[in-house]
This record gives structure tokens, C-alpha cells and sequence, in this order.
């Protein structure tokens, strides 16, 4: 049966991710798989003169698995009260592993059961910045199904706009196809979003809309997709206009680099995304052999 693998590090951000993803698990009618990768002292290089305290690998492996028990009866306890008779209830399992996260993102997806991975935004304490900091981008960049970021403050309700970014690239037809299928199970609006860096616009870039609409009417059987245009001569500030100005539950992107996704990740929008208390990230890996379907 379908998973949503959700990435913890036990903080309250991760505990968030879970809750937004325990909501969508329901409307998609998948299951959850709660994921710790844990490090013990020896993975983490120290000065030439320390040394680490001796510590028991299996130690530090059942307190993690502990930890992951403990959160997955809280849960399943949450569940029984929150949704309502004759909602999809989600079976949460549990697993953990030593090393690196996004090292362990192979092995996650070895079971073929897992659709989507799920994972906070990092914080301001140390946890939660060595786990998430730069290991968003690294899960990012090793995935090869997609990814679903959760800022901490994000509002959990029901997905009814979805904003997919596009800088018209013709493989994004397969992608918004997939989509498609995740936003007829939530009963949800598509909105193709493009920003256009000529003002006004060109005849070049019209025609090039025109088609790429054309083809995902064809292609695409929702009827519920909807195409918004944004003219402006500097690409980042129509992105932060988007995301500060267009009212959409989650924004969608396909991760290609030397691209819109590279954009976003070298520049300020990362932060204005994560601030946004409504905005989670939905990333599609690139290239892939087939398009991963939620």
C-alpha cells in the first residue's frame, strides 16, 4: 500500500511534518513510515586531540527506536480522536537507521511502497540545524521520488490551490499529469504559474504558453488547471511576487538545475517560502525514468 516516509529528528517542527502528513495520508488513503537516522559519535569527525566517549552503538540505536514507539502510539492516540467515522486511518510503522539522512534515502526507497518523503524545515536550535539545515537540500538532491517540505508554522486543513511553477519546459507536461492524479484525490485547483523575465510579454514566449497549454490540455485529464502569467523583467522578483501575492496551499516544483528550482535555492526566495505559514514545498526529482505518481 502507498507510504509517506516522513523524515524526524523528534523536535516539535518534525512532529508538525508528521501531523501535516498524517492529514494528507488520510484524503490519499496511504500509510506512514516515521524515519530516524541517528549518528554515533565516531560518524562525526572531532579535533585531532579529542576523543569521543565511549557509546554503545546499540545503545543509541534502541533509544532511538524507543523514541520512534513512543511517537508512534502518540500519534495513532491522535488519530483515533481527530478524524471522523468512517475516515481513512492510517497504519503507522516505524524505522531507523545510522548515518547521514540524505545517505539514507536509498534505502528508504527501496521499498517500493513509498510514494513521498516528508520532512521539516530546520529551526533555530542545534538539533534540528545539523538534522535539517543542509540536509533539506541534500534529501533534495538524492531523492529520486518527491519531496514534501513542511514549514513549522504551516496550517494543516485540506489542499484546494496548488500552485505548480513552470518555466515552460515541455517535460513538465508529465509532471502536471501526475500531479493531476494527487490533486484529483484532494478535490483540488491547479494553477501553472510562469514568470516571464520580458515586460511586457514577447510574441516568442506567448506562442511557447500557448503551446505548452495546448499540450496539458491534451495530455492532461483534469479539467480543474488554470494558467496564470507573471510579467516582470527580473525573474526572482516575480517568484517572491508570487509567493507574496497569489493565495495557494502548496507550491510545486521540478527539481532541474540551471533552472527555475536552482533559482529559488541560490537566492533569498528559499527563506520567503519557508516564512510563509501556508506554504509547504512539493519537489519532483529530475531527470526520471518515470514520473513518480503520489
Amino acid at each position: 500500500m502507498k507510504t509517506i516516509a516522513v523524515l524526524t529528528d523528534f523536535s516539535v517542527r518534525a512532529e508538525h511534518a508528521t501531523r501535516y502528513a498524517l492529514k494528507l495520508a488520510s484524503k490519499i488513503r496511504a500509510n506512514i513510515l516515521l524515519f530516524n537516522s541517528f549518528m554515533v559519535p565516531s560518524d562525526v569527525p572531532m579535533a585531532a586531540q579529542a576523543v569521543w566517549p565511549g557509546v554503545d552503538y546499540n545503545e543509541i540505536r534502541n533509544d532511538a527506536e524507543k523514541a520512534l514507539k513512543k511517537l508512534s502510539k502518540k500519534f495513532e492516540d491522535e488519530l483515533k480522536e481527530e478524524l471522523s467515522s468512517g475516515a481513512f486511518v492510517p497504519d503507522i510503522a516505524y524505522a531507523c537507521e545510522e548515518g547521514a539522512l540524505a545517505n539514507n534515502i536509498p534505502g528508504i526507497e527501496e521499498n517500493d511502497d513509498v510514494v513521498l518523503l516528508v520532512m521539516a524545515t530546520h529551526g533555530a536550535d542545534e538539533l534540528s540545524t545539523f538534522m535539517f539545515g543542509n540536509n533539506c537540500r541534500h534529501v533534495i538532491d538524492t531523492a529520486t521520488i518527491p519531496v514534501l517540505i513542511i514549514p513549522e508554522t504551516s496550517t494543516i486543513g485540506d489542499i484546494q490551490k496548488i500552485a505548480f511553477a513552470t518555466d515552460v519546459t515541455y517535460t513538465d507536461v508529465e509532471y502536471i499529469k501526475s500531479l493531476a492524479e494527487l490533486a484529483n484525490k484532494l478535490d483540488a485547483e491547479i494553477t501553472i504559474t510562469n514568470v516571464n523575465p520580458d515586460n511586457p510579454l514577447d510574441s516568442q514566449h506567448n506562442a511557447a504558453v500557448r503551446l505548452f497549454m495546448d499540450d496539458v490540455e491534451q495530455d492532461v485529464d483534469y479539467e480543474r488547471i488554470s494558467f496564470k502569467s507573471i510579467s516582470n523583467n527580473n525573474v526572482k522578483k516575480g517568484l517572491e511576487w508570487l509567493i507574496e501575492n497569489v493565495k495557494f496551499d502548496i507550491l510545486v516544483m521540478v527539481h532541474r538545475k540551471s533552472s527555475l528550482f536552482e533559482l529559488i535555492f541560490r537566492s533569498s526566495i528559499t527563506k520567503k517560502i519557508a516564512d510563509r505559514v501556508d506554504i509547504p514545498l512539493l519537489v519532483y526529482p529530475y531527470p526520471s525514468a518515470q514520473i513518480p505518481t503520489i
